[in-house]
């Protein structure tokens, strides 16, 4: 079993407090059972620009990769494209972004070119199959949806990460997003979000119909904080004929990652393609929105279990 989990951090940067860095490092090393590639959302970053104006979340990546491996859990690598300065939405100053761990003793990270924060990949075919022309790579990082745009009253929000592993001898695309809050100071402020949402999961799931189009039997994770439930019109879009909702396999008594109001709600979701759909199982385990005290985030992790073939041995 090769074992991927999708988790909002809630603004963990590397400032935070020790025991919520160690709780996170249990959590993965422990009752996540060490996943082999990690999806994250809600890392900040607190470093000044680069000389590109982009903020490196190097330092909040090692803080939670050390706290992993005190836990007694594999050490892992990452990798991000780190946004602009104040460019990609959240708490004022916090940088926050999506971004990947995983473990390099059991999958392998395909990298392709350097991408800056307004690069956006693309597909390219290879001798071995389609690719992506940037890995990892943002997807449309320059489209209002996700750049903002005064005259829609969209302001600019989290990019989309794609990257290209190789998991059992074959390739997985990993996509990880963190969609627009809910958030609003008004109704009008929130439907405008709310319109903000669709337009993003318009264009994840574009790229995602392009790469299924050039690839039908390509296997494709989508993962993330969509900030909307199963049956929005964000998650209909999202899904559209090509894709699988894994969510939507749970049991409705374990449909939710979330609490808001104290009512349970699903935000956080795991989408597959067709070929990959089959071999995969979702579930939550529900260590934070059931939690009796604080917790070190506030949002359940999303984990999905990738079967391993029968008579399958590594090379």
């Amino acid at each position: 079993m090769i074992r991927i989990v999708s988790l909002n951090l809630c603004n963990l940067g590397a400032d935070a407090d020790p025991a919520r860095l160690a709780a996170f490092g249990t959590l993965i090393a422990g009752t996540l059972a060490s996943p082999a590639i990690l999806a994250v959302q809600e890392l900040k970053a607190l470093a000044p620009p680069g000389s590109n104006g982009a903020v490196c979340g190097g330092a909040s990546f090692t803080a939670l990769s050390e706290a992993i491996t005190a836990a007694g859990g594999p050490a892992y690598a990452w990798r991000e494209v780190p946004p602009l300065a104040d460019a990609d939405g959240g708490q004022q100053g916090f940088n926050i972004r999506v971004g990947l761990l995983f473990d390099p003793a059991r999958v392998r990270l395909r990298e392709h070119g350097t991408a800056g924060p307004l690069d956006a990949t693309g597909l390219r075919r290879r001798a071995d199959g389609i690719g992506l022309t940037l890995s990892p790579g943002r997807i449309a990082p320059a489209l209002p949806a996700f750049s903002g745009c005064a005259e829609r009253h969209w302001l600019p929000s989290r990019k989309a990460l794609i990257a290209e592993f190789e998991v059992l001898g074959a390739p997985l695309f990993v996509l990880v997003c963190h969609l627009k809050s809910m958030r609003a100071a008004s109704r009008r402020a929130e439907d405008y979000a709310k319109k903000q949402r669709h337009a993003q999961a318009e264009a994840i799931h574009e790229f995602c119909a392009h790469l299924l189009r050039a690839a039908p039997a390509a296997r494709l994770l989508v993962l993330g904080d969509m900030n909307d439930a199963t049956g929005s019109k964000t998650l209909d879009i999202l899904k559209g004929e090509l894709l699988v909702n894994l969510m939507e396999a749970l049991p409705r008594g374990e449909r939710y990652t979330y609490r808001h109001s104290r009512r349970p709600v699903l935000l956080d979701h795991a989408l597959a393609s067709p070929a990959l759909a089959p071999l995969v199982r979702a579930w939550v385990p529900h260590v934070h929105s059931d939690a009796a005290g604080p917790a070190a985030s506030d949002h359940d992790p999303v984990v999905i279990d990738l079967a391993v073939p029968a008579g399958y041995a590594a090379t």
